[in-house]
């Protein structure tokens, strides 16, 4: 991937065509498929920092409609966090990203794949994508060996994968539309990434104290990206505001304080 911090093809939490503000988050899949040709090109074309603050954004949307389970907000993690591992980590590969994307998107398009997975996870009867010929080395590169076990964790991860790969095909036809065009948007830092607190979980334990609940995902984005983690979730105008504050940010991980001198007030 190309290094830098120029950006093309913003994703704004405003869109609602990638982020639809529904009572329920919507597992209905688009009839756009994957195409791996575009999906080569934006791996070619756009940085880094674009597909973390992709998955970071798409991670932050599905989980604020699980907030109150535990147990799916642990599988959407551990989901987000290797789709962020092979699309945008410093060394990811772009023929084991194409192989995964290839992966996921038969994952999500295997006929009644909610019901199934949840079928399987419930030691109930039905067809097995695990144990078909077509689907079966894909099943299990995504989420393992044929089991209970991992038929679990399949069915708690489905969310994380199916939006995934909606999003991603928005993305990709809006990139061929841009391409025929021959134009882009671009800009050099981030003044369109303000998601505020949509890309994590925010709870108020008391009156007067929303709280970051920092999870799985957000520690390995804060390692990933240290001591820079703070402005790559919430971007730099986020951060700047909350300095001006007079909070501060971790000397050692980049996360920022939620009350001023709270980052003293722990190492003491």
């Amino acid at each position: 991937m190309p290094h830098g911090f120029t950006m093309t093809l913003p994703v704004s939490m405003e869109d609602t065509e990638l982020f639809p503000k529904e009572d329920r988050l919507s597992l209905r899949l688009s009839n756009i498929p994957v195409d791996i040709y575009s999906f080569r090109q934006m791996r070619a074309s756009l940085t880094r920092l674009w597909w973390s603050r992709l998955v970071i954004s798409v991670r932050g949307y599905v989980i604020n409609y699980m907030q109150s389970n535990e147990e799916s907000l642990f599988h959407t993690d551990d989901a987000f966090i290797s789709i962020h591992r092979f699309l945008a980590e410093m060394n990811s590969e772009n023929q084991l990203a194409e192989q995964f994307i290839l992966d996921v998107a038969r994952v999500v398009t295997y006929p009644n794949i909610g019901e199934t997975l949840l079928a399987l996870a419930s030691d109930h009867p039905t067809k097995n994508p695990f144990q078909q010929d077509v689907t079966k080395e894909s099943f299990e590169r995504v989420f393992g060996k044929a089991n209970l076990i991992t038929y679990r964790i399949a069915n708690g991860q489905k969310c994380a994968y199916i939006i995934f790969v909606k999003v991603l095909c928005v993305l990709q036809e809006r990139w061929k539309a841009e391409k025929e065009r021959k134009k882009g948007i671009r800009f050099e830092t981030d003044p369109e990434w303000q998601p505020d607190d949509r890309v994590v979980l925010f709870q108020e334990f008391f009156r007067g104290n929303r709280t970051w609940v920092l999870l799985d995902f957000d520690r390995y984005i804060l390692a990933q990206w240290k001591p820079r983690g703070a402005s790559i979730i919430f971007g730099d105008r986020f951060v700047e505001k909350k300095l001006r504050s007079g909070m501060r940010l971790c000397a050692y991980c980049g996360m920022i304080e939620q009350q001023v001198d709270e980052h003293l007030t722990s190492a003491s």
